[in-house]
């Protein structure tokens, strides 16, 4: 293949993947460095993207960049499980309830009901709206089954020709010399190209503040305590936001096992579940949602009743301002490689997925240009 058509992309998170997936139906050679695949071996803190609830729930700014990804990214998946009957994505309804009637998350009432306003946006009746909350409003949203779509962009990414090597980098530039200086495991049999690629895309969510040749100080972690619980008749989404300022949230999977939820503690990187954080999010659950409960034991709301498969702990890749979507030069003995990043989603990176790998894509022609 044309040397100006080969790019290698560096991150296998869903904005790795996907954005590795968008390049290799643009025609490129595609080529996959990470240190962790979620995909394959996904317990790991390293790996955000694996313990993602995920649904889709717009907290972009109004007229941002990344308001346009998300509402390309919902489509996307709309379309998918029209397509694809076995796409691990469903359509649900969501419901977001608010403890007091002035709570300061009804802030983004207005943007959400303007950017769900053709995906069933309303406003609930007094008496639709759950014990214990004040106000409410529904829209009809999507919920992934991480631990199932993962594989499934995995295995588009073969079927489309992609190679994939684990590597540990300390800097991207130690790709693009020749031969590459970082150590190599190819995971398909893959063989690394001839010469250097054309370009190189950067998706590597929090290691890009420490990688030598980016050192992005912008970048920050939002950790993310969640339970995965078995409870497959639960079929809404919904977030319940307290006077407390605490949230809670609950995001059904096809598999029938439920994300209960959860934190968002900044700059936290405690790799393991605390037991009075577990304990909080099992109690305000149980309190406000019983149907998380087995039918003959809600009653009762015994947080014991919860039949939580794992505990998880995440850190959500997050940057100040926004995520990162433009163009920089790599200097790698002489030769100018270009490099697009696209990192820094925060707990978005699902939900704008498909978007951000289209302006990445934009971003990559017209570097090559």
């Amino acid at each position: 293949m044309d040397a100006n058509k080969t790019v290698f992309v560096v991150g296998a998170g869903v904005i790795g993947l996907t954005t590795a997936i968008r390049a290799l139906e643009a025609g490129y050679a595609v080529y996959l460095f990470a240190e962790v695949f979620p995909a394959i071996d996904p317990r790991s803190i390293k790996a955000a993207s694996f313990w993602a609830g995920a649904n889709h729930i717009s907290f972009a700014d109004p007229g941002s960049l990344m308001e346009e990804m998300e509402k390309e990214t919902l489509e996307v998946f709309l379309d998918l499980i029209k397509q694809d009957p076995h796409v691990p994505v469903m359509t649900r309804p969501h419901y977001r309830f608010l403890e007091t009637a002035d709570h300061p998350a009804l802030s983004r009432s207005d943007h959400i009901a303007r950017f769900y306003a053709n995906y069933g946006y309303r406003v609930l009746e007094s008496s639709e709206v759950l014990p214990g909350m004040a106000v409410g409003e529904t829209n009809t949203t999507i919920c992934i089954d991480v631990p199932r779509y993962l594989p499934y962009l995995m295995e588009r990414f073969y079927a489309l020709g992609g190679k994939a090597f684990r590597t540990t980098l300390t800097s991207l530039s130690s790709l693009l010399t020749t031969p590459p200086t970082a150590n190599l495991e190819p995971l398909n049999e893959a063989a690394l190209p001839a010469t250097p690629p054309a370009a190189l895309i950067n998706c590597t969510a929090l290691g890009a503040a420490t990688l030598t040749d980016v050192l992005d100080t912008a970048v920050y972690p939002i950790r993310g305590e969640v339970l995965i619980v078995r409870a497959p008749w639960v079929v809404p989404s919904i977030t319940f936001h307290f006077a407390s300022g605490d949230v809670s949230y609950i995001i059904p999977r096809q598999s029938g096992d439920v994300i209960v939820g959860g934190t968002f503690q900044i700059g936290d990187t405690h790799p393991t579940s605390r037991p009075e954080t577990v304990a909080a999010i099992k109690a305000r659950i149980v309190r406000v949602f019983p149907d998380i409960l087995p039918a003959e034991k809600r009653e009762r709301r015994d947080v014991r009743d919860l039949d939580v498969v794992l505990e998880c702990v995440g850190l959500r890749p997050a940057r100040t301002g926004t995520a990162r979507l433009e163009t920089s030069v790599l200097d790698v003995d002489g030769t100018k490689i270009p490099v697009v990043h696209n990192y820094g989603h925060g707990g978005g990176g699902y939900q704008s997925s498909w978007g951000s790998a289209r302006r990445a894509l934009e971003l990559l022609a017209e570097a090559l240009a």
